[in-house]
């Protein structure tokens, strides 16, 4: 299994809008749709598909957040049949590689929702660190929070 980062395109968009996270976990990540439209009109925003070998299983979008104090990782998706095989792992992984080679020594937040342990995990695996919680509001709906942050490294 060969896990890829690969810029969205003309080519694999409708694949990527396709992809679904299961009903469970609908609340704690936007749909693909979104941030791909999102992404269209909202330069500063960066969107990365996450193939396993030649299929596209997901995507993963990062900016630069005032909010948030610096870069995030504001979303990060795999389709529900292709969970629980380590693609979020490894994709995080390849991300976080870029990401330090692109902007060195820069921190990186993330957040996720108070009870998505699941991706709490995944990130401090990963050497995120839990800060503050926090609430908002988007379409109607509160989301609570946790921010967490993986500082630069010098090496």
């Amino acid at each position: 299994m060969k896990i890829s980062l690969r810029q969205v395109n003309g080519e694999n968009y409708q694949v990527l809008i396709d992809l679904k996270v299961s009903e469970e976990q609908q609340n704690f990540v936007a749909p693909n749709w979104k941030s791909l439209l999102q992404a269209a009109y909202e330069p500063e925003l960066n969107l990365l598909a996450i193939y396993k070998d030649e299929t596209a299983v997901g995507l993963l979008l990062y900016d630069f957040d005032e909010k948030m104090g610096g870069w995030t990782l504001s979303r990060l998706m795999i389709d529900h049949s292709y969970q629980h095989q380590g693609i979020a792992s490894q994709a995080l992984m390849q991300f976080l590689a870029f990401f330090k080679k692109e902007y060195p020594r820069q921190d990186i937040y993330t957040s996720a929702e108070l009870d998505n342990s699941v991706a709490q995990n995944l990130y401090e695996k990963f050497g995120f660190e839990k800060q503050e919680t926090f609430s908002y509001e988007n379409d109607g709906m509160t989301f609570h929070e946790v921010k967490m942050v993986k500082g630069g490294q010098n090496d």
